[in-house]
């Protein structure tokens, strides 16, 4: 107990306090101690925080979520915050594709920039298009456009003044940011953000989507800090055949986060590399493993000890969509490995290859590993 603590302290040090104060100022010391010490044990307990900032470079700053899933009216100091943060110091122009969207910080910080007269664009899934903070945003004169149609514009993404991106697979929700394992990258690069911004172009102005969109990505091969990245945007450019592609390159290891893994092209090259000797670990998102399409059977089936899966540990979900390989090319974003990702839906996909940037998700592969049943 605190208090317990607090008087362990007073009487290890009294004895050399007296002889270094008076005894009316010795009395005042232990006095004000004692009362820290008491109002200190009134406070509540300090859970753990709601995200892990876990690195950042030059360009970059990852941050993954810590998902202790805290009641409603505690859910505090989490993602919401920092880019609400992020988002009121916008001079000129936010646009954001967000799937579901309900974090109350981020929606009363797009009302104040649009008060403030900075351009606000928002696009939505149409089944998440009357949910109240949708409405709140529109009730203030922003105007939100939806994809009006069944497969899903899956984006989680930002741009601010045509400079900074957030994308990752964190929806904007209090239960993504506060119960769910998910990522989230800031990334300062204005070629970058044209990208996203061409792509919001087409779902606001041309109302394109998934397939009908035009696959016209300013800068699918660019590099940021020295560092080369490539950016897709499906489902008009076909994602899953380039992932496939990579994970066939592989020479030493490959790990993977999956919150939905269908897809053959990624599939079967996992396997393929497994059986030829490369080390493959990966997690699944439980509820998904369990599908028949689901590529965790496959993979278990095999039973090659160096071909390794389990399922998350995460009682609410594993959100994550990540491929690591060889330790220093990561696979991120909003895109499952799905056929509806590649064909269907609206997404966006990052592949940084550098091992810095790689580290940081491979130490939260490591964490969510550790968590998961084996």
């Amino acid at each position: 107990m605190l208090v317990a603590s607090g008087w362990w302290l007073v009487k290890a040090t009294s004895h050399q306090l007296k002889e270094k104060f008076p005894m009316r100022k010795f009395l005042l010391f232990i006095l004000l101690l004692l009362t820290a010490v008491a109002c200190d044990d009134l406070l509540p307990a300090i859970d753990s925080p709601p995200i892990v900032d876990s690195g950042s470079g030059d360009w970059y700053q990852i941050y993954f979520t810590n998902p202790t899933c805290p009641p409603e009216d505690q859910r505090q100091g989490g993602l919401d915050e920092i880019i609400a943060a992020d988002l009121l110091e916008a001079q000129l122009q936010v646009d954001m594709a967000a799937f579901d969207f309900d974090a109350p910080p981020m929606v009363d910080a797009l009302i104040a920039l649009k008060n403030r007269g900075v351009t606000v664009r928002v696009v939505t899934d149409t089944d998440h298009a009357d949910q109240s903070s949708i409405n709140r945003l529109r009730r203030n004169g922003i105007s939100v456009v939806e994809d009006k149609r069944g497969a899903f514009m899956h984006n989680k993404f930002i741009v601010i003044d045509g400079r900074y991106t957030w994308t990752g697979s964190t929806n904007f929700t209090t239960n993504d940011i506060y119960c769910y394992n998910n990522n989230l990258v800031r990334i300062d690069s204005a070629q970058l953000a044209a990208n996203y911004r061409a792509e919001m172009d087409e779902m606001v102005n041309d109302r394109k989507f998934g397939p009908t969109s035009p696959a016209a990505t300013p800068n699918e091969q660019l590099t940021i800090g020295g560092v080369r990245v490539e950016n897709y945007f499906a489902s008009e450019t076909k994602v899953a055949p380039i992932i496939g592609r990579l994970v066939s390159q592989s020479q030493n290891d490959i790990k993977f986060m999956a919150f939905s893994f269908t897809h053959e092209d990624i599939g079967e090259a996992m396997i393929e590399r497994a059986q030829q000797g490369v080390n493959v670990q990966g997690v699944f998102e439980t509820t998904g493993s369990q599908t028949e399409f689901s590529y965790y059977g496959d993979m278990l089936s095999e039973r090659l000890p160096n071909l390794q899966v389990r399922q998350d540990g995460n009682p609410r979900l594993m959100h994550h969509k990540v491929i690591i390989i060889d330790g220093k090319t990561t696979i991120f974003g909003s895109f499952n490995f799905t056929g509806n990702a590649n064909n269907s839906n609206d997404e966006n996909v990052l592949i940084v290859h550098d091992p810095t940037f790689a580290s940081y998700f491979l130490a939260e592969f490591e964490a969510v590993w550790n968590e998961a049943k084996q």
